[in-house]
């Protein structure tokens, strides 16, 4: 530490009142004058450090006024001869600790009327916060910079005050939201990191340092076509695809693919008295004794939770389930057709059919292009490989198809997690746009299912080195237990009241004073919170050396074009 913190040159004021929070100070130097404008010190938004002999505090000025009996003192023709005494309301942040080299959560020492406020330069706090979150000889990422006055210092942060325990960018559109994730990624990219980036609007598939990018349609440029093998997805996922109802079709949707996984387990060497046709197997009618033997010796394949069988053959195998549990003259075999449970089950093998058929489904029941779970393999194996963007540019919105795929996605991620894989290799999963996506459902008002692999992910993916970067314009929208898991927040400006209540309440670090900041946001400029970092930190985020395409509607070359194509038709 080479620069002091309580430069004489920088004094501001004197403390004249404490409260448990805040501090006031006199602030002679802060007014306006016109012959010493550029002379005055001490306005909104600086950080001060309150110097009380053994110890200083860090704090930020949220408040700066005349006393009402003076007010007329700032005035140009009444106020000649008058000098006003502004005052300040200083909110208190952090304690300097370690012979005044580093910062340490909550205030250790309150000051005492008189002690002397100097301003805060914007090198020693770029330092003192840089050795508070940093340890010698460890890997920092260079996230923005502190702007104090005219200068501005760079501020580095290690990965695990990132990333560590899960991290959260929100800001309203045009806050700058878009080029912090491009800015995170570029730094992932840069220091040797390993991530995955879920793009539903295809803005990030053209920045720098993206070294795959996948797609579920083909025919796209410096892509590669994937789809994810329906045999991957888990029963859960297909029945908040399919739908079916508890009582009725439930039970014989989960008999259908239990049946399906074993005519696929003994495939070409069916044992005596088990009829398989086409792929289907048959029970209206035969024994009971050879099925639920060959049940018991597949039992292993058959509690697979994955879907190992024909997805096409699935209708048909619903309606032969749909049989009486034993036949009327005979306990020893399956009864004939159940006309009732046949009709009760029509529609939901009518709805197999069309969804496992249809265009939006493709990505799932088709195999078109390579197996994405083959292509996340290669590249979470490959060394030279960084980062790679799975492209949701392209999937239909019709029958949840987006929400269902990126939780299936989400959930096959997790699962490769629990088996220990990021242990030792920890991976970053960003995912932008998450109010699209998180506390959704499948289904209708007979029966729906929760899509909550990403909350999931947030809940318990830390402890396997899965860990998630949540980008929205609409926290609100995130569930209350996953914003209640994101440890780190980078807020850009958020507008809507509603939004800046949603943050203020999942972070206790931010208190109503710091949230008054929010709304004031310039474009770049954000507020970073965190359990690890000392105090609420607001920076001018690094500029992204490749920034995403993240343009809105071209209203002017739009219109020009047309008005130019009016004259030429008038003429």
């Amino acid at each position: 530490m080479t620069l002091s913190p309580v430069d004489p040159d920088r004094y501001i004021g004197t403390v004249t009142l404490v409260t448990a929070s805040q501090v006031q100070a006199n602030l002679p130097h802060a007014s306006a004058h016109p012959e010493r404008r550029a002379l005055a010190k001490g306005t909104v938004g600086d950080f001060v450090f309150v110097d009380c002999e053994r110890t200083k505090l860090l704090g930020r000025i949220i408040e700066v006024k005349i006393p009402d009996g003076e007010r007329l003192s700032v005035e140009p023709h009444l106020g000649r001869s008058l000098n006003p005494n502004p005052i300040g309301r200083i909110q208190l942040l952090a304690t300097l600790t370690d012979g005044d080299t580093q910062l340490a959560r909550g205030i250790n020492s309150y000051p005492k009327i008189g002690d002397g406020v100097f301003l805060a330069g914007a090198e020693v706090l770029a330092l003192i916060i840089g050795k508070s979150a940093t340890r010698p000889n460890e890997i920092s990422l260079e996230i923005g910079a502190i702007e104090a006055g005219d200068r501005r210092v760079g501020v580095q942060l290690p990965p695990e005050k990132l990333f560590g325990r899960h991290c959260g960018v929100f800001g309203a559109t045009g806050g700058g939201k878009s080029w912090t994730v491009a800015s995170l990624i570029e730094n992932i990219k840069k220091h040797g990191g390993k991530a995955i980036v879920f793009d539903p609007t295809g803005e990030f598939c053209d920045i720098e340092g993206i070294d795959t990018v996948f797609a579920f349609e083909g025919g796209i440029s410096n892509t590669t076509q994937v789809h994810f093998p329906y045999e991957e997805v888990t029963e859960d996922d297909l029945f908040s695809l399919f739908r079916p109802s508890g009582q009725s079709q439930g039970p014989k949707l989960r008999d259908a693919i239990k049946s399906l996984k074993l005519a696929r387990a003994v495939a070409g060497s069916a044992p005596a008295g088990l009829f398989i046709t086409n792929g289907i197997v048959e029970k209206a009618g035969r024994a009971r004794a050879p099925y639920f033997a060959a049940v018991t010796a597949n039992a292993a394949s058959l509690h697979s939770p994955k879907c190992s069988f024909d997805i096409q053959n699935l209708a048909e195998q619903i309606k032969s389930e749909c049989v009486f549990g034993s036949a009327f003259n005979n306990a020893n075999n399956f009864g004939d057709t159940d006309k009732n449970s046949l009709s009760y089950c029509e529609t939901l093998s009518s709805r197999i059919s069309t969804l496992t058929n249809s265009r939006e489904l493709e990505c799932l029941f088709r195999a078109g292009g390579a197996s994405l779970v083959n292509e996340l393999e290669a590249f979470l194996a490959d060394a030279e490989r960084d980062i790679a963007l799975i492209s949701f540019k392209e999937v239909r919105f019709e029958h949840n198809t987006r929400e269902l795929l990126l939780n299936i996605i989400g959930r096959y991620l997790l699962g490769i997690a629990r088996e220990g894989r990021f242990r030792d290799a920890p991976i970053v999963v960003f995912l932008d746009e998450a109010h699209q996506f998180l506390g959704r459902a499948a289904g209708d008002e007979y029966g729906s299912v929760k899509l909550e692999a990403f909350g999931l992910i947030a809940k318990e993916g830390r402890k396997y080195g899965l860990t998630t970067v949540l980008a929205t314009q609409r926290p609100r929208d995130i569930p209350q237990d996953v914003l209640s898991q994101l440890g780190t927040l980078i807020v850009h400006r958020l507008t809507n009241e509603q939004d800046r209540t949603t943050v203020e309440h999942a972070c206790g670090d931010l208190d109503r004073a710091a949230a008054q900041f929010i709304p004031m946001l310039a474009p770049g400029e954000a507020i970073i919170i965190g359990p690890d970092l000392p105090t609420p930190l607001p920076l001018r985020i690094a500029r992204p050396k490749s920034p995403p395409d993240s343009k809105g509607p071209q209203f002017q070359n739009h219109w020009n074009d047309r008005l130019k194509a009016k004259c030429k038709c008038d003429e």
